[in-house]
Formats: C-alpha cells, sequence, structure tokens
C-alpha cells in the first residue's frame, strides 16, 4: 500500500476477550473492519488482542489512544462479570461511568419484554462512560459507544461478527464519512482467481506490482484461491476509475483461466452459484470425503434452492450403492476412491435429481487409509451433464485432513462452475 495521505486519519484497532487469546475463536473482526475503512482513506495504524483483564484493557485503550485518531474495539461489553470495556475505557480517558436509561428502553423494546424482568446484569450494560453517544444496536442488546476524547474518537462495539457489523456499516462508517471527508479519492478492484499459484500470478503481474505504482496492486492468498487488489488514489472519482481501467483488463487477462469472480463475487461458492442461476441449470450432489461440505457453502447463500436441488452424503460403501447406483463391481474391482465410482457417482446423482449437472467428489482425507498406490490427500472429482460424464484427479499432499476436505471442496465448486458456463 502506498503511505496514508497526510491528512488521512490514523486508526487502532482492539479486540477484547479472553476467549480469542486462548484461540477458542477466531478473529474475524479486524480483518473485516480494515477492509471496510479503506474506501474511506482510513489508515490502519496497529491492531492488538487483550484478555478480560480491566489493566490489561486500560493500557490497551491509552496505547492506541497515544498512537491514533480513531479507536475502534470490539467486545467486552456483555452482562457478565468478565465483560469490563466500559469500565476500562473510562479509566482510560478519566471519566465515571453513568447509568443511560435509553440503553434499557432500548433491549427491552428489542427484546419485548418489560422493564422490571431484567436483572442487575442487565443493567450493567446501561452504564456508559459520561458523555458518551449511544450507537442504537438493532442486531442485539449491547449498545454501541462513540465517546469523544478531545479530537479523538472511540468506538465501541460488540465482539459478535453479526451485532458487529451492523453497527459498524448502520452507524459508524456513515459518522466516519462525515467527520473525515476523503482528502482524495479511491477507488478499489479485486479480482478472484482459483487454480493458479500465487508465484504464477506474482510473475504475471510483476511489473505492475512495483513499489510506488499507482495503482497499487497486492494479492491475498487463502485455500487456494488468489485475489488481486488494486488500490487508485486521486484527486477526483473519475480520475482514480480511470488510472484502474488499464492495469484492471491487465490483471484479467493474467488471471484469465482462473477468474472467476470480481468484487463481492468473492467465493467460488457464490461463483457458482450465479453460473448456475445465469444459466438457468439446477445441479445435485454426491459428496464422499466431503461430506457435505460443498453443499453446506451452497446453502450458505440466500436463494441457493432456485438451482441446487439436493445432496447425497455418501460415505460408505453401501451409500455409494444405494443412493447413487454405483456398482459394485466398480467398487471392488476401482474402489471407492476412483476415477469410475466419481463418474458413477455423479451420473446417478444426476439421474436420482433430475438435475442439469450432477457432480461426485470422492477422496481420502486421512489422517489413515492412505495407500502407496492411493495415498492420504488423493481425491477423484465426477461431473454429469447431458453431454456426458468427466473427471479429474487432483492430490493435496502434506495437508491436513480438514485442509484436505476444504481444497477438495474448493476444486469442487469450481468444476461445478465451469460445468454451469460449459467451460
Amino acid at each position: 500500500m502506498p503511505e496514508p495521505n497526510a491528512l488521512s486519519a490514523r486508526v487502532a484497532l482492539l479486540s477484547i476477550g479472553d476467549e480469542l487469546l486462548l484461540g477458542e475463536i477466531t478473529d474475524t473482526n479486524v480483518p473485516y473492519m480494515a477492509q471496510r475503512l479503506l474506501p474511506l482513506g482510513l489508515a490502519v495504524a496497529g491492531c492488538e488482542t487483550v484478555g478480560d483483564e480491566t489493566g490489561a484493557i486500560v493500557a490497551a485503550f491509552q496505547r492506541a489512544l497515544a498512537r491514533a485518531d480513531i479507536v475502534m474495539a470490539t467486545g467486552g461489553l456483555g452482562p457478565t462479570d468478565d465483560d469490563l470495556t466500559m469500565e476500562a475505557l473510562a479509566k482510560a480517558v478519566g471519566l465515571e461511568l453513568e447509568y443511560r436509561p435509553e440503553v434499557m428502553d432500548q433491549m427491552a423494546e428489542r427484546l419485548k419484554r418489560p422493564l422490571s424482568s431484567f436483572t442487575s446484569s442487565n443493567r450493567k450494560q446501561a452504564f456508559l462512560p459520561k458523555g458518551a453517544h449511544v450507537l442504537r444496536n438493532d442486531w442485539g442488546t449491547a449498545p454501541g459507544v462513540h465517546l469523544i476524547v478531545g479530537e479523538k474518537h472511540v468506538f465501541l462495539m460488540p465482539g459478535v461478527p453479526r451485532e458487529m457489523k451492523g453497527l459498524l456499516n448502520e452507524r459508524i462508517l456513515p459518522l466516519l464519512a462525515r467527520l473525515f471527508p476523503l482528502p482524495q479519492a479511491i477507488r478499489i478492484k479485486t479480482f478472484h482467481s482459483f487454480g493458479i499459484p500465487e508465484s504464477v500470478v506474482g510473475e504475471r503481474l510483476k511489473e505492475l506490482m512495483q513499489p510506488g505504482r499507482n495503482p497499487d496492486v497486492g494479492t491475498r492468498v487463502g485455500g487456494g484461491v488468489v485475489s488481486v487488489r488494486l488500490v487508485a488514489t486521486a484527486a477526483a472519482a473519475e480520475q482514480a476509475a480511470a488510472l484502474l481501467a488499464g492495469p484492471a483488463e491487465l490483471v484479467r487477462a493474467a488471471l484469465r483461466e482462473g477468474l472467476f469472480g470480481e468484487d463481492d463475487e468473492n467465493t467460488l461458492a457464490l461463483a457458482a452459484l450465479r453460473a448456475l442461476l445465469a444459466r438457468k441449470k439446477t445441479a445435485a450432489l454426491a459428496e464422499s470425503c466431503t461430506a457435505g461440505l460443498v453443499a453446506a457453502r451452497l446453502a450458505e447463500i440466500p436463494g441457493a434452492s432456485a438451482a441446487f436441488l439436493e445432496g447425497a452424503i455418501v460415505y460408505s460403501n453401501a451409500a455409494k450403492v444405494r443412493a447413487c447406483g454405483v456398482q459394485p463391481e466398480t467398487l471392488a474391482v476401482h474402489g471407492a476412491v476412483s476415477a469410475e465410482t466419481a463418474q458413477e457417482l455423479a451420473a446417478g446423482i444426476r439421474a436420482r435429481a433430475g438435475a442439469d449437472i450432477g457432480l461426485a467428489v470422492t477422496g481420502i482425507a486421512g489422517p489413515d487409509g492412505g495407500t502407496p498406490a492411493k495415498p492420504v490427500g488423493l481425491v477423484f472429482f465426477g461431473v454429469a451433464t447431458a453431454q456426458g460424464v468427466r473427471t479429474w484427479e487432483r492430490n493435496y499432499p502434506g495437508y491436513d485432513r480438514q485442509t484436505i476436505r476444504d481444497r477438495a471442496a474448493a476444486q469442487a465448486l469450481d468444476l461445478l462452475r465451469r460445468a454451469a458456463l460449459e467451460e
């Protein structure tokens, strides 16, 4: 990224909670907030995770206020004794806590309960640092908070991602856009590809990724997906858009064989579903080693039922025979993990569901069950259409069980997308 403009506000992000330090949950809030702040030209100066201990949270707020113009913290706003964020912020800036009855009124309204039914623990959530602004939380019970400290701004949000996203997008970002108008126009374009190694993408885009270029070009990798991000800055929006145009076409060309989506079309499941809907096609799945993972990723998307007809988890050989009509002779001769079995699974589930496309996955996710001939990580895929059945073989050596299943699910979704587009 280029250096932030001198007029850009700096942001410090805090994540609060023992569950984060203990590894019980993964913090998805920080990357989400950073992504949403970028189009506003707000530079993240740093991130910190602290546990449920008042002194540690106080010190974290003080460090954040020393380094940034905006502090955004998630977590520690609940009703229990280990929810200490309000108290810690008040101590960090030398304020008292005051009771805010409107918080309890909003809680009662949201939960459709009388105020008399709430406990003293619930009332704890209504004590805010003196002078703080309440940000109405329509997605949960803990209030969002906006506290002005001199010329600096502190925002508190619950740690629950759904609540955080609601408050951030509906309450906080519009306020920040007014408080910190962009000194420059920023335009962002992102491309998503699958099946091309990051090293190959980097080589193809080497010239575009030289330091100091505008737009700035960077890559992000995860689960076999390589995303390329372009960020253009200019005095006006039209100029920034013009700066993006040429490099964007070069990136499209560089990712040609693996490009599956742009901007918000950032998952293979979404790309596959959109391809099915665009071509008015339907699909059915037969999954062995992925055990419904492909189906679950499709079903997470609203409207999936318009194209996704059904899925069968065919873990055992008996299930493969019963649900998809795989021939016992095929299993006896070639085994459950084979191109021949994948072919019959795909054709069988397509016929059973009456779908345009039948897709099958069968493999060895490990850690046991591999042989020299069929090692752990070997996966076969079958795709059946009106034109016939094709199979593919992939190998994911050295990966753990979950990663093999994740990679196989991603590959299956990409094959489904390509089948829908008749590629």
